[in-house]
């Protein structure tokens, strides 16, 4: 009888699962082509493709929702569907007046504009769902997105930074040639940072087998150590408990035996982070475990973690539960309730786990993460951006962080959002904040790790939603806070206007070139470099059209976080990496945008003035690291071939370089693909596209294109 229950009941369930699923079938389909950019100035142009797959016609009571981010659709008075902004990157089509019924079966084609532009691939609609008019119940729509393949499709106007309108052949062959010449040094350690001084002996060390001995040495620089190999036995010498680690991690990279007698070595900098942002897009525990590991293995030091911001709140808060509740989950809604709205990858279901709108750490995990991070002499700094950047919160907690007269303020932020600022007038604001930081600090107590600093974000706070007075007291009370808990405040260079020197706020500065860190240094501010031109990670790595990421302030590729000299001063600490999520839509994504761009980092951290060459640089990276980063199973970017083209007397010869000694180059040529092996001749009259790729280490690079015309 047992038996014959529970087969009815897996029918049953069945039965349920197909008849649900037919229920959430969409009435229609969707293809998505970007036309062109400049359409007029900074106005864009897609066409948008929609089949009724229902069986009947499709009528003019619905709503296609999607998020984009980077362009805003313009409601057109002449179009058959009209564009609409909920807020930020949240919008939906609806059916205007030059909207005729679509019959069964059928598909129809709408031109739309759009404010401001996509170079690339990845800015297009996501998360595409529909809704009826008529109350009905949000069902995904399926959406199939045209490859770009033309010019006007990648052309954009060019800024100062943006040196190629795509991944423009005969550009990228120069770039790869100047990563590749010069003198390399022939004594360069197989690990990145590089040791500041290493003297090397005829006498072999065989480090499986030595002894190795531990000596305190209070003449060490903090976090530095001193290494002596004789023969049998290895001695440490270092004045603090990092010191000792990183000696070891030193040795471990060394191999089975060395002929070097001595290595003296200490950073630079003593904040040496990586922000993660995992608001925006949500990645769990392990994958924050993953970054961790590697930051150690090259001995970063802080991770900077973004765990709150206006599109969810990520850590759960005791007494707090509306935070996580409602806090942590995006999806459809109307009052936003039971959930935010969709931002960024979209998609209707906030019950959706597999999703990374939806999720946060539960306390016990943020404490296990304390704890791995101690463990690998990894500081953890929490972000809660404030008095801005507040929305997710806001909303959870709406009657306690808002009040009539803020709410009838009209402001747009950054990032498009009307309602993010909090009412730092309403008293219950300064006992959100204390109610965090005391929670916060429990937990850094219970995993038995320091909590000396907390990140107070500060930026972006939009005209017209406070007064300059209103803000102030609101900073001034945070401060008193921060101070009772024995806390040091970090937020970004826009703190400066309301903490002043003596407060002794840490600034990070996000702004291209010297000016700012230096003026906030020389005012006697603490100055962590953050910037954004070298060490925002979630730029796209170039103007390539299939390469995903931001753009705002130029592009970070792997030789960007190395290739620079860091401005110089006593009240330099540091320099940081920013990993914001926006455009990042899985973990793989994330990791694919750090390496190899932390490796420069490293560097640049640890040697503010590296004897490395970029020569030196590009090879160490790509022959050494690379293979190690590929054995762990770790995503990450290749750097494309160039192409070249000079005219002979037989034709049009044909090169095509890469910055690795290993790898293999394929061409296409029309529909033919082979491999890359010695340089070719075309006819002088030939017209085409060429096209280089590379495979490397399980990995392939982004097409490079070479338009011959």
């Amino acid at each position: 009888m047992k038996q014959f229950l529970s087969i009815l009941l897996s029918f049953s369930l069945s039965f349920m699962f197909i008849s649900c699923n037919k229920q959430a079938q969409a009435p229609l389909k969707a293809h998505w082509e970007f036309l062109r950019n400049d359409v007029e100035p900074k106005v864009s142009e897609a066409k948008l493709t929609l089949t009724n797959t229902s069986g009947k016609e499709l009528g003019k009571d619905w709503r296609l929702y999607f998020c984009l981010e980077s362009m805003i659709p313009i409601d057109q008075n002449d179009s058959a569907l009209s564009g609409h902004t909920i807020q930020g990157s949240y919008h939906y089509f609806a059916p205007a007046a030059a909207y005729e019924p679509i019959p069964a079966g059928e598909s129809r084609s709408y031109i739309l504009r759009f404010r401001w532009t996509a170079i690339r691939e990845s800015i297009r609609p996501e998360g595409l769902f529909f809704v009826a008019d008529n109350g009905g119940k949000p069902v995904n729509v399926t959406c199939t997105y045209e490859p770009y393949t033309r010019k006007e499709q990648m052309l954009r106007g060019i800024d100062i930074w943006e040196k190629t309108p795509y991944a423009e052949g005969e550009y990228v062959y120069q770039y790869n040639e100047s990563k590749t010449a010069g003198e390399k040094n022939s004594d360069i350690m197989p690990l990145l940072p590089q040791p500041k001084k290493v003297l090397f002996t005829d006498k072999i060390t065989e480090i499986n087998t030595a002894s190795i001995d531990k000596i305190a040495d209070p003449s060490i620089p903090q976090e530095g150590y001193k290494i002596t190999f004789n023969g049998e036995s290895i001695t440490i010498y270092a004045s603090d408990d990092d010191g000792f680690y990183y000696a070891e991690q030193t040795i471990g990279k060394l191999g089975t035996k060395t002929n070097i007698s001595v290595i003296e070595d200490s950073p630079d900098m003593h904040h040496r982070g990586v922000m993660l942002d995992i608001v925006r897009n949500f990645y769990p525990a392990d994958s924050v475990k993953r970054v961790l590991d590697m930051m150690a293995d090259l001995k970063l030091n802080v991770l900077h973690f973004h765990i709150s911001d206006d599109e969810a709140w990520r850590v759960e808060i005791p007494g707090l539960p509306q935070l996580t509740e409602q806090g942590a989950r995006r999806g459809y809604t109307t009052d936003e309730k039971e959930c935010l709205y969709p931002m960024y990858f979209g998609g209707w279901d906030y019950t959706d786990p597999k999703n990374t709108a939806n999720g946060f750490l539960t306390r016990s995990e943020y404490i296990d993460l304390l704890q791995y991070a101690k463990a690998r002499h990894i500081r953890v700094i929490p972000e809660i951006d404030m008095p801005g950047h507040m929305r997710a919160c806001k909303k959870a907690l709406f009657p306690l962080l808002t009040d009539s007269v803020l709410e009838q303020r009209e402001y747009v932020s950054a990032q498009l959002y009307t309602d993010n600022v909090i009412a730092v007038s309403n008293p219950y604001a300064l006992t959100f904040i204390e109610t965090v930081v005391s929670e916060l600090k429990k937990m850094y107590d219970e995993a038995d790790c320091e909590f000396k600093i907390f990140n107070i974000g500060g930026d972006e706070v939009p005209d017209g939603a406070l007064t300059y007075k209103e803000h102030q007291a609101f900073i001034d009370g945070v401060l008193d806070i921060l101070s009772r808990y024995g806390l040091q405040p970090m937020g970004w260079e826009e703190i400066t206007h309301f903490c002043r020197p003596e407060s002794r706020a840490i600034c990070y500065s996000w702004h291209n070139g010297e000016e700012k860190p230096m003026e906030m240094a020389q005012a006697g501010y603490p100055v962590v470099l953050a910037t954004a031109n070298h060490l925002y990670f979630d730029f796209a790595y170039c103007r390539h059209h299939e390469e995903k990421g931001l753009d705002w302030g130029g592009y970070t590729d792997e030789f960007r976080s190395f290739d620079w000299l860091p401005v110089q001063h006593e009240n330099i600490i540091g320099m940081n990496a920013q990993l914001w999520a926006e455009c990042l839509f899985s973990f793989k994504q994330a990791e694919y945008q750090l390496y190899p761009k932390m490796y420069g980092l490293s560097e640049r951290a640890w040697n503010n003035r590296s004897s490395l060459t970029i020569a030196d640089y590009t090879s160490l990276v790509y022959e050494t690291l690379l293979p190690l980063l590929a054995s762990t199973g770790r995503n990450f970017h290749i750097q494309q071939p160039g192409i070249h083209a000079e005219k002979t007397d037989n034709g049009i010869e044909i090169s095509i370089n890469k910055v690795m000694n290993g790898g293999k180059i394929f061409y296409t040529l029309g529909d033919s693909r082979q491999e890359y092996t010695a340089p070719f001749t075309l006819p002088a009259d030939f017209k085409g596209i060429v096209k280089a790729q590379i495979e490397y280490l399980g990995h392939k690079s982004n097409n490079t294109w070479l338009w011959l015309e």
